[in-house]
């Protein structure tokens, strides 16, 4: 039986996606519990790119200000084959975002900045505990928790999500089919120090040669991360510095010298996606739910944004808010074929990136180079990298919003654009993103309140869940906003709390407000 007065939600592993989830809930005040196996935080740097669309996921914890300040700034990928360089794509100009530089931090540090967050919102990691077994009903779940001693508890709760990992417990506890493959190399690691070689510190850099790939990946003060490969055939030894040096000296920028390593590792990649993200009140998030290779540095990205998905909708169903299962089902079906997308992505440019034939390798360096000259085809690059052009077009939630087969930026299922706009009170330039980080729905509405007959009534309703925007010739004095969200006559955009479009329509139909709100933010009437 449910004990009520433990936290209604049980976080396994401390990652970035676990303590972005407890971060989420935090928000709307539901009391959580996060515990992880492992006796302390992870001082490995990782992944290490974090991207426009999670800047934009975690703008409302406060922490973004310190993520720029500890990163290195994102400014371009540059592409190369023995002396010459293919194509450098730039970043910035092309990401329609409040957060257009996406940022390079080592892991460790992300964990870090969030886990203080966490800790200021009032939740510290219980560390050396370990989830051993799982057992749930129609109403709660009880985990089985061993602790450092050795000691087995048995603690209830009303939903558990298993963010540990891709060797997860709880995958394992609820038996989720982790369907995929393990590619066929052995990856290697080191972060180093380079001399010899001039290359840009905000630039990642890919370089083929020889039948070989190198990536260099710029973090901290002067540490470089270099990615490299060896057949599995020759064992999965952690690599020595030489080892490293001789795939720079053999497919690397020429005359780069490797010195004073730190962290050298070697490790398998799988292409895996879980068959199901939920089994009842168990859900899975992160790399626990999906992963694939490092090629596109998404992984860790995709789980923050796991997280905020997933984290508002267990805590409109915990205060009994709107329709429940419409809610929770649909996490599944807005961020699986995320993750499926991704690794099929991250697969195709790990294979074009390792191609051996030389017939492959003239064709990739011959593409690339198309790409590097091609200004639609680099923003495109961009756009995909930065994640802010996701769109969900599955599930009954997205349904609400009745979004078009294939709907633009700013439509239902798609990421909210910012706008600029006058506060008409102070006469203040504002923007919307701040506003996007509260812990509620936002409502846009473009041209006169008294034209919208009803909507006073709508929203009264939710004035505590809902806040509303008026975009007239006073707010939206250039008509930049109403530009932005292609808004031709009188209408309204409502935003979800995860910063996704929910649904909008013209100012004479406002049935589609009412009805998302009605099954999504209305509160029930328990029996």
């Amino acid at each position: 039986m449910m004990d009520y007065a433990a936290p209604p939600v049980l976080i396994v592993g401390a990652g970035p996606t676990g303590i972005t989830l407890a971060l989420t809930l935090r928000r709307y005040g539901v009391n959580v519990r996060i515990i992880d196996r492992n006796d302390a935080p992870a001082d490995l740097s990782k992944a290490l790119a974090v991207w426009s669309g999670s800047l934009e996921a975690l703008s409302g914890f406060g922490v973004v200000d310190r993520f720029q300040a500890a990163g290195v700034p994102l400014k371009a990928l540059t592409f190369g084959d023995g002396d010459r360089v293919l194509a450098r794509i730039e970043f910035g100009d092309g990401i329609d975002s409040p957060y257009p530089q996406p940022l390079l931090l080592p892991q460790s540090r992300t964990e870090a900045i969030l886990t203080e967050a966490l800790a200021n919102a009032g939740v510290v990691v219980e560390r050396n505990v370990e989830l051993v077994g799982v057992a749930q009903d129609a109403s709660s779940v009880t985990a089985s928790l061993r602790h450092a001693d050795g000691r087995v508890e048995p603690a209830s709760c009303l939903y558990l999500v298993g963010a540990d990992g891709a060797r997860s417990a709880v995958r394992h506890a609820v038996e989720i089919e982790f369907d995929g493959y393990t590619e066929p190399e052995t990856f290697l690691l080191g972060d180093v120090h380079i001399t010899g070689a001039t290359l840009d510190r905000n630039s990642i850099h890919i370089w083929w040669h020889n039948g070989g790939t190198v990536a260099l990946f710029p973090f901290e003060s002067d540490v470089w991360r270099i990615f490299s490969s060896r057949p599995a055939s020759e064992g999965d030894a952690t690599p020595t510095l030489d080892e490293l040096q001789g795939k720079m000296d053999r497919h690397g920028p020429p005359g780069a010298h490797l010195h004073d390593p730190g962290w050298l590792a070697a490790f398998a990649t799988n292409e895996r996606l879980a068959a199901r993200y939920r089994a009842g009140r168990v859900f899975l998030a992160g790399d626990a739910a999906h992963i694939h290779s490092p090629a596109g540095g998404q992984g860790m990205n995709t789980g923050l944004q796991d997280a905020v998905n997933l984290g508002w909708k267990l805590a409109f169903a915990l205060a009994s808010r709107g329709d429940a299962e419409l809610l929770l089902s649909s996490y599944e079906d807005e961020r699986r074929p995320v993750a499926k997308d991704m690794i099929a992505a991250a697969a195709q440019k790990l294979h074009a990136a390792s191609a051996a034939n030389p017939v492959a390798r003239v064709l990739r360096d011959f593409a690339v180079s198309v790409v590097g000259h091609l200004p639609a085809v680099q923003k495109k690059l961009e756009r995909d990298l930065s994640e802010t052009e996701l769109t969900y077009q599955a599930g009954a939630l997205v349904a609400l919003g009745a979004p078009p087969r294939h709907p633009a930026r700013g439509e239902a299922g798609t990421r909210a654009l910012d706008i600029h706009f006058v506060d008409p009170a102070s006469g203040a330039a504002r923007t919307l993103w701040p506003m996007l980080g509260e812990a509620r729905h936002t409502l846009l509405v473009f041209g006169d309140v008294d034209g919208f007959a009803g909507l006073g009534a709508i929203t009264a309703q939710f004035s505590g869940e809902l806040a509303v925007l008026v975009l007239d010739t006073a707010s939206d004095r250039t008509g930049e906003a109403r530009a932005r969200y292609r808004m031709d006559a009188s209408g309204w955009v409502l935003i979800r709390p995860d910063q996704v479009v929910a649904a909008r329509g013209p100012a004479h139909d406002l049935a589609k407000l009412a009805t998302y709100l009605d099954h999504v933010v209305k509160p029930r009437l328990e029996a």
